[in-house]
């Protein structure tokens, strides 16, 4: 299955070992541990973009669980995040800076960024590989 990444950083992070999981909707269900990854920076469905897309490694998925993202309005009452993953929950900021941080971000506050929205939530799945088994280009 494609994995697909924009940032361009998170190519060198994923092959280092720092980047070990990305976050996904997953509306169809298809991830499962498993499945083979075709790492890619960009879309190969887009060859018309700026960036020519293509791959950079291949994998295979070592766990598979559900990540529920919880967005609460910030103000000075300090109602925090929260992020369940399958049954484990992290509040703290030390535990969504280390999410962040795990996933290719500086910090749990520019993930937040990359993920909120209107609704003030993201359902989805949370894919690790094992990337000193992963085969880079």
């Amino acid at each position: 299955m494609l994995l697909t990444f924009t940032k361009p950083e998170f190519e060198d992070l994923i092959k280092e070992g720092i980047k070990k999981h990305t976050i996904r909707a997953d509306k169809g269900n298809r991830w499962k541990v498993g499945n083979s990854i075709q790492f890619w920076r960009g879309n190969p469905r887009n060859t018309r973009g700026k960036v020519k897309p293509r791959q950079f490694g291949n994998g295979v998925a070592s766990r598979v669980e559900t990540v529920r993202m919880e967005f609460k309005d910030l103000h000075p009452l300090e109602i925090h995040d929260i992020v369940r993953i399958g049954t484990y929950v992290l509040e703290t900021s030390q535990e969504l800076d280390a999410l962040a941080k795990n996933d290719g971000f500086n910090n749990w506050s520019e993930m937040r960024e990359w993920f909120d929205n209107d609704s003030r939530q993201f359902i989805g799945k949370i894919i690790f590989w094992d990337y000193q088994k992963c085969v880079w280009s």
